[in-house]
């Protein structure tokens, strides 16, 4: 492995690797907002359920 440090500058190498995952990173991010079905800014896609519209309350028994 020291081999390979002698070959390339290390900070370099590091700085280089660091703005190549960066981009990477930013880019998955702005295909997935632009993704009309991972865009989840706006709501649910097709076949999705909004969070907002599940109810979890039950209706309460009569009193009968």
């Amino acid at each position: 492995m020291w081999r390979i440090w002698m070959l390339f500058d290390p900070r370099r190498a590091l700085v280089a690797m660091a703005i190549f995952v960066f981009t990477i990173i930013m880019v998955n991010h702005f295909v997935m907002l632009t993704s009309k079905y991972a865009f989840w800014l706006e709501g649910p896609g097709p076949g999705g359920q909004a969070v907002a519209s599940v109810q979890h309350n039950a209706p309460l028994p009569s009193g009968n």
